[in-house]
């Protein structure tokens, strides 16, 4: 029974647009993992989005899930033990607490029960979204996707653990739809399915308490009007994290960025709206961090993608000095955080900007290759992110006057006085060593997602990832920036997906999970989908949980 169009009579009252049992606020990997969870155990679902068109940031990815143990590798002979699994879990989120000796790990106990609920929930949430029909998966075991961290000891299983979609015959790539978004069409049939609404345009502003101070809805924004959605069990909040609100990202980032891949509706709407709740704040300091295109993110800092692996042998990556800093070829989120060192001598970023500088063998590379050559353009692409001269020697100038053209942009950065001579010296120990095939510096090459994702190796080289540069020329240079996949820190969760408040209790009926929250998995980003493996089985927990809640009428 209803006073008017979709609003409950009774306690609720008319002013109410909708009541459910579950709201969900978000429609990418965790909040659809979430409504399809409580939708499965009896439970009325409506799902709220500030984007015109559903899926965040996963919708823009490659739809990989990062989980141990899953069905997939069990399935291939893949044993994933548990203790092992999680002493390596544990190093990755918390290196300067990991003892691996120690109870625990030497984490604390929360820390500890979130990573216990990702290995022993992953398997069981992956499994039944998969029997529902929500996420088509690949049963194949990929040598190409191990670990990120795959050279620690203490990673006993370092292929198995990533989870691929199953992309359609003659699909291609960057033409047609992602993984992603695969995933997330499949998620969205079966949440339909299942009965979810799923409300688009919709910006959740607040949450909505009774006089009891409970939480029963939430109050959003939907073009000029307000609308409020009722919650009789319970909210759960799966929006994303706030790279694209600057000020937010400059106030607790740990280090500058200019912008990255992550939804436009990446705005940080949980944070705040999390405060307000009285939520404990997590992990703020830290992003699933990337490089992106200079010149893209000027033009716009909500990146179409980032630089996920520099391609080319015969290149190098140089800062304003004309050194090399860090093996090119390694995993994107260790190269990203590169841009945040701080010199305490010279009092400034000395990597803020990078230059990824390659000759015409690279740029002109027409190979067959199973990873994307982006940034570097493919032959019949502009070139309108790109620096070229006709040397090496002549770069330099080059790269220095598109400087001074960006100017305060990036905070006046230039060349320094000795670039092209350190840059030369450079180039020439990087040729020696691809020579020999070993980097002495850096060591490119030498780990197992370097070797998987260097393409087939040119004739004549020991190393795949590593070739002279020819430095007569024509020589090229991209400029890559700070940057980020989203950001993974907001209000804690405990391992049932619960809002924790600053005295550590659970707030009721609020829950969390994807970006928007402090990352269950610390600051590690343990391999391919190590961002919606745990976003699929938090969510998942956090709407079994909202679900399980007693239904409650407001007093208001």
């Amino acid at each position: 029974m209803t006073d008017r169009a979709g609003a409950p009579a009774g306690p609720w009252g008319p002013e109410w647009d909708d009541v459910v049992d579950v709201v969900v606020v978000g429609s990418g990997a965790a909040g659809l993992s979430a409504a399809l969870a409580a939708a499965r155990r009896g439970a009325s679902v409506t799902v709220l989005d500030a984007a015109v068109h559903p899926g965040g940031t996963t919708a823009k990815s490659s739809g990989v899930m990062w989980i141990p143990g899953n069905p997939v590798m069990a399935a291939a002979g893949l044993v994933d033990d548990r203790a092992a699994a999680l002493r390596f879990m544990a190093r990755g989120a918390h290196p300067t607490r990991f003892a691996p000796e120690e109870p625990r790990f030497g984490l604390d106990e929360d820390q500890l029960a979130l990573l216990e609920a990702l290995v022993d929930h992953g398997p069981r949430a992956f499994a039944e979204l998969a029997s529902a029909g929500a996420i088509p998966y690949d049963d194949a075991v990929d040598p190409a996707y191990p670990d990120y961290y795959a050279p620690f000891p203490e990673d006993e299983v370092p292929v198995g653990r990533a989870i691929k979609i199953r992309m359609p015959e003659g699909h291609r790539a960057g033409i047609d739809p992602t993984g992603g978004q695969i995933l997330v069409d499949a998620m969205l049939r079966s949440a339909e399915a299942a009965g979810v609404t799923v409300r688009m345009e919709t910006r959740a502003a607040h949450l909505v308490r009774d006089d009891d101070g409970v939480i029963v809805g939430v109050e959003s924004r939907r073009g000029g009007a307000t609308v409020l959605t009722g919650a009789r069990r319970g909210v759960v909040f799966a929006t994303g994290g706030f790279l694209h609100d600057e000020q937010l990202a400059s106030a607790f980032l740990r280090g500058p960025v200019l912008g990255g891949a992550a939804a436009p509706t990446a705005r940080g709407d949980f944070v705040r709206i999390g405060i307000e709740a009285g939520a404990a704040l997590g992990t703020m300091a830290h992003a699933w961090w990337s490089q992106v295109v200079l010149e893209l993110a000027l033009r716009d800092r909500r990146t179409p993608h980032d630089c996920v692996y520099p391609f080319g042998d015969s290149m190098v990556i140089v800062n304003r000095f004309g050194e090399r800093v860090m093996n090119e070829k390694m995993a994107y989120n260790d190269r990203g955080q590169i841009h945040h060192v701080w010199d305490p001598s010279r009092l400034e970023y000395p990597n803020f900007l990078l230059f990824m500088i390659f000759d015409d063998a690279v740029l002109h590379d027409d190979r067959p290759t199973t990873r994307p050559r982006w940034p570097v353009p493919g032959p019949g692409e502009g070139h309108e992110n790109m620096l070229s001269a006709p040397d090496l020697d002549a770069l330099g100038a080059v790269i220095d006057a598109r400087l001074a053209e960006v100017g305060p942009r990036v905070g006046s950065v230039r060349l320094a006085p000795t670039f092209g001579a350190r840059l030369a010296e450079t180039v020439t120990r990087f040729n020696q060593m691809a020579a020999e095939g070993v980097d002495r510096d850096f060591g490119r090459g030498g780990s197992p997602l370097e070797r998987a994702w260097a393409g087939p190796q040119r004739a004549g080289l020991p190393n795949p990832t590593m070739r002279p540069l020819d430095t007569a020329g024509p020589c090229h240079c991209i400029i890559l920036g700070p940057g980020a996949l989203d950001t993974k820190g907001g209000p804690v969760i405990d391992a049932s997906g619960r809002v924790v408040d600053v005295h550590g209790s659970p707030i009721p009926r609020l829950f969390a999970a994807g970006n928007c929250a402090a990352a269950p998995t610390g600051q590690a980003y343990y391999g391919p989908g190590g961002t919606i493996g745990p976003a699929v089985t938090f969510g998942f927990l956090a709407g079994e949980a909202a679900a399980a809640e007693a239904g409650h009428d407001p007093r208001l």
